[in-house]
């Protein structure tokens, strides 16, 4: 499915995701690297509403409860140990209103062997880079009606919805594969007790299958309004971009508006994010991860 072409270097970039006929991004450049050796397993990438040119970002399962922030270089800015929360697979990282104002929300849904029978987002107003700690305030439990799936995308959306994008392959009765699923966190659910169901809202056309892990979703990343109003939703998997059209209040996905692939020579990319100009900033997982930009369509 995927082909190797050209070299390693910063004017020319290895090529292991694009396949014949595919659309690639475009104008892809290295921006920097993760300078931080404490980013071990970096996962989700947003944008500070705060600082501009500061960007978001946290380790994985195995990691302690702290947030990131670095420059669009990768350069580190600083720390920020969140308390009263608790790192058990935290995959998902976004930005988005709240009634603070503005917070960053923290997904801990990972579950690789799909085991958890429920799983956690933290909401916090988003500290500044210079902070050394915040509080985490407000959790809210989930379990999924359909039982336990493997999270590592997440965009809330500016009713304050928050959505949830499957990961891993998935199989029907026939043993086709099944896209991957959509779930909906209503803005009622902060503050509850007991833990909210989440029925399955929809389906994206992006079919994860066990043969290549190319289309694995890893993270997701809500455009801000355009002129006209609209917005658009970015959907990253191991091997492409994903562009959507999308509800601009309540964040619901609609049309695939483009699928580009990643000429990029690293296979684990993690976070995603708009960047102000309307291209895309991607980081790659691990210690010293690469990060790209790049446009799309």
């Amino acid at each position: 499915m995927s082909v190797s072409s050209g070299c390693d270097g910063i004017g020319r970039l290895r090529t292991t995701w694009v396949a014949e006929g595919d659309v690639v991004l475009r104008d892809t450049e290295r921006a920097g690297r993760l300078t931080d050796p404490a980013l071990r397993e970096a996962s989700g990438l947003t944008a500070s509403q705060r600082e501009p040119g500061i960007f978001w970002l946290l380790n994985d399962s195995g990691n302690d409860e702290r947030l990131f922030a670095v420059d669009h270089t990768g350069r580190a800015r600083g720390t920020v140990r969140v308390q009263g929360a608790h790192n058990q697979d935290w995959e998902a990282l976004s930005g988005g209103p709240c009634p603070a104002g503005h917070c960053l929300y923290i997904g801990d849904v990972g579950d690789n062997m799909a085991l958890r029978a429920t799983v956690q987002l933290w909401r916090i107003a988003e500290p500044r880079s210079t902070d050394t700690e915040t509080q985490a305030k407000e959790t809210v439990v989930l379990r999924y009606a359909d039982g336990p799936h493997d999270v590592e995308a997440m965009y809330v959306a500016p009713d304050t919805s928050v959505w949830l994008i499957t990961k891993r392959p998935s199989t029907r009765g026939d043993g086709a594969y099944r896209p991957v699923r959509i779930y909906r966190v209503p803005p009622e659910a902060w503050g509850r007790r007991e833990p909210v169901t989440l029925p399955v809202v929809d389906s994206l056309p992006v079919v994860p299958v066990r043969r290549t892990s190319r289309d694995w979703v890893t993270d997701a990343s809500l455009a801000g309004p355009d002129s006209s109003g609209h917005r658009r939703l970015l959907v990253l998997s191991y091997g492409a971009v994903h562009v959507f059209a999308v509800d601009a209040v309540t964040g619901h996905p609609g049309a695939l508006v483009m699928r580009c692939a990643l000429p990029i020579h690293e296979r684990s990319s993690e976070g995603v994010t708009w960047l102000a100009d309307g291209r895309i900033l991607l980081v790659n997982e691990g210690r010293g991860g690469v990060m790209y930009a790049g446009a799309c369509p």
